[in-house]
């Protein structure tokens, strides 16, 4: 099925011009509104909704390393709920995460998931470029492994994991090359994909979807909905094998790597 239709107000002089859609790869990407100074581009083909030009790796970087946004202790608060919540949530996976199983959480945060997971009995790690998330994480979970580091850096590591998970990261970062290579690396053939991500085709989503808070820069910067995020990652070998309902507008997304 095709995504909805979704408008957003146009800029003041819109440009005719076109340029390659990150999802799809097709010359439909058009510009679409102006947001919190970012100007953003929808594909005419697909959905997707991206700013353009993504935000620099200097701007991406004097954002987050901001010491206003730096984690520390304080930063995960309601520990107790937060390892609840993540526990239910392991729990979903458990067909593809028992013991034997090496699981790796890419974009880990303060490690929840990765604990939920080796509470399953599996063998799990997180990765995250976050200091303060990885110094909590290996402060609170001495059953998962670690590592702060760039997606590259990691890749480069050579290790390979039956199940990745990777939850609001997709949103994130400035085009999908990069973390969608990492993915395909790090995951082993036949292994199992799990992605969540705001879902911008869901019927919830503002008709002006310049109006939907999750589309703030420079955090959140692409926007995909199922059907372009299924067309994105069939492109590195990934086959869609369940989308997961959800009332909320997310993506709840199962890839399987081929063979």
């Amino acid at each position: 099925m095709l995504p909805r239709e979704i408008s957003g107000p146009p800029l003041a002089s819109p440009s005719p011009d076109t340029v390659a859609c990150p999802a799809c790869t097709k010359v439909e990407a058009r510009p679409a509104f102006v947001k919190s100074g970012y100007p953003f581009r929808r594909c005419a083909a697909c959905g997707l909704v991206f700013a353009s030009p993504y935000p620099t790796p200097d701007q991406l970087a004097a954002y987050y390393n901001d010491p206003s946004r730096t984690p520390t202790e304080d930063y995960f608060n309601k520990a107790a709920s937060r390892r609840r919540r993540a526990a239910l949530r392991a729990l979903r996976f458990f067909p593809y995460v028992f013991p034997g199983k090496t699981v790796l959480d890419l974009g880990c945060g303060g490690g929840f998931m990765v604990e939920a997971f080796a509470r399953l009995g599996a063998k799990a790690s997180g990765l995250d470029i976050s200091a303060g998330a990885i110094a909590y994480a290996q402060k609170h979970f001495p059953r998962g492994t670690f590592y702060c580091e760039s997606m590259p850096a990691f890749a480069a590591r050579g290790l390979q994991f039956d199940f990745v998970f990777s939850s609001e990261v997709l949103e994130h970062v400035p085009g999908p090359d990069e973390l969608l290579t990492t993915l395909a690396a790090v995951t082993k053939p036949g292994g199992y994909l799990h992605i969540s991500s705001p879902d911008a085709g869901h019927k919830l989503v503002p008709a002006n979807i310049a109006e939907w808070d999750q589309v703030a820069p420079p955090e959140h910067i692409q926007l995909f909905n199922r059907e372009n995020a299924r067309i994105l990652f069939a492109r590195y070998g990934f086959t869609l094998a369940k989308a997961y309902p959800n009332k909320k507008p997310g993506l709840s997304l199962l890839f399987r790597r081929g063979l």
